[in-house]
């Protein structure tokens, strides 16, 4: 008998993981505006990323900036593409093998409403839960919004707006203010969820998000915002 060696498969990533000395890093929802800028952000600086595409995005067919990515992933060998279903953490487990960070900014591109506040919630929860499953990720930058923080009856007696500050619920509800009410609840479950599980995490809460295709899509809003309207 002749012993034949088994050769090791390996994925995309994984190889050029072996030829790059910074970390895997999984961007999800990488097919949002904000992480489809830090997927490129990241495979600029030299990242090896793994673009988690949430599976419902696909209901409707392929969206330019999956397109975009899809793309991407037939030129560059640091980049790995999976669709996933943030409903199920096991689905998230397998954009995770071999991550060190998750980069999560999970968005409806078709607005809000009080169903997907309670979707964006679990999905949120599910992605936490799915970093703390596994044994290399040491750090989750969650994308929030300041939605999250200054929605409250007596808001315009507020000097600062902090770590402490968030948006009150029962008004958000009272308004109809459903994103605000998915950002504000999707991250006080993060960061409970990350405690518990003694994660790493930071969340970014930005105002505002301008680029090319957001200012094309939404020019009036995008000039209210800059005029301070």
């Amino acid at each position: 008998m002749v012993w034949k060696p088994q050769l090791e498969t390996k994925t995309k990533t994984e190889r050029a993981r072996m030829d790059n000395e910074k970390p895997i890093v999984c961007v999800l929802d990488a097919s949002t505006y904000v992480g489809f800028w830090i997927l490129k952000g990241l495979l600029g600086r030299g990242f090896t990323v793994h673009a988690a595409i949430q599976k419902n995005g696909f209901d409707a067919g392929e969206t330019e900036i999956q397109k975009r990515i899809r793309e991407m992933e037939k030129v560059e060998e640091r980049l790995e593409v999976f669709v996933v279903d943030v409903l199920d953490y096991h689905s998230i487990l397998l954009a995770l093998k071999g991550c060190s960070a998750m980069f999560c900014c999970l968005d409806s591109s078709d607005g809000y409403d009080e169903k997907m506040v309670d979707l964006e919630v679990r999905g949120a929860i599910n992605v936490v839960e799915a970093c703390a499953q596994t044994e290399t990720v040491e750090k989750i930058v969650f994308t929030s919004s300041l939605t999250a923080a200054i929605w409250r009856e007596n808001i315009s007696s507020e000097k600062d707006v902090d770590e402490k500050s968030w948006s009150d619920q029962e008004f958000c509800r009272k308004l109809k203010l459903w994103y605000a009410l998915a950002k504000t609840l999707s991250e006080q479950a993060a960061w409970a969820l990350s405690m518990d599980r003694m994660l790493k995490m930071v969340s970014i809460n930005s105002g505002l998000v301008l680029g090319p295709s957001v200012a094309q899509q939404n020019p009036r809003t995008t000039m209210s915002y800059l005029n301070g309207n």
